[in-house]
């Protein structure tokens, strides 16, 4: 029998469907979720980033993203904030006050939800993604377990965990206008508890194996509650 640990607030009523619907298994999806805190529906974070290729320079954005699919990234530039938002079907970007029709979402800004999604490990356990443990053989140095997912017929990602079952390193295909497109690869370090998860304050990432960027996280908002409601990433 799986034992649930005290998560607070809803994580634990979030975490118990999840578990069923894995078959109240120890699968390694149920572990790395179980690993970072638990079941987690939403977040936001903001970062600061040293971009050295695509468009150079120190960047700061911040993005919301909620199971399974929706986001929004805003980028905060020198000029007006430029801001892409995703329902799950449609997105919409905004160029300061300006809001430009929302269209049918491409490739590229499905790639994006992808990568949000399959990072943030629990739609691991949904039915429309499958995934399979990767042998020791097939593990880099400094992982103790990984895996390969993917959306119905999408491309495949690779996730990579530490001994603690920690997510540390993730390899996909994604597009992220303006700053570039190809093979994404990112490493994750500096974990901290933040309101009972532990979550990855460093990122390290390389686009078609070519440095990218250096990411800090200011900030993180776990199952921030601005972001729970029906209309909250609806395009419009």
């Amino acid at each position: 029998m799986i034992q649930l640990f005290d998560l607070g607030r809803k994580r634990r009523a979030l975490l118990l469907p999840a578990l069923l619907l894995a078959g109240c298994s120890t699968s390694l999806a149920s572990r790395v979720i179980d690993a970072r805190g638990g079941a987690l529906s939403s977040y936001r974070k903001i970062v600061d980033a040293e971009v050295t290729a695509g468009m150079p320079g120190t960047w700061s954005w911040e993005v919301a993203y909620r199971v399974p699919d929706s986001f929004r990234w805003s980028l905060h530039t020198h000029g007006d904030d430029q801001t892409l938002s995703f329902d799950g079907e449609r997105s919409q970007q905004q160029l300061g006050s300006v809001s430009l029709p929302p269209v049918a979402a491409d490739a590229g800004v499905r790639s994006q939800a992808r990568w949000f999604a399959l990072t943030s490990l629990d739609v691991l356990l949904d039915p429309q993604v499958r995934w399979s443990e990767l042998g020791k053989s097939e593990l880099p140095p400094g992982a103790s377990s990984g895996l390969v997912a993917r959306f119905g017929d999408g491309p495949a990602y690779t996730l990579y965990f530490d001994a603690r079952d920690l997510l540390v390193r993730a390899r996909g295909p994604i597009a992220m206008f303006p700053i570039g497109a190809g093979e994404l690869e990112a490493s994750f370090s500096d974990y901290r508890d933040v309101e009972g998860y532990l979550l990855p304050f460093r990122g390290q990432y390389r686009l078609d194996d070519r440095e990218l960027m250096r990411e800090d996280v200011r900030a993180w908002k776990p199952d921030d509650p601005s972001l729970e409601g029906p209309s909250t990433f609806t395009v419009q």
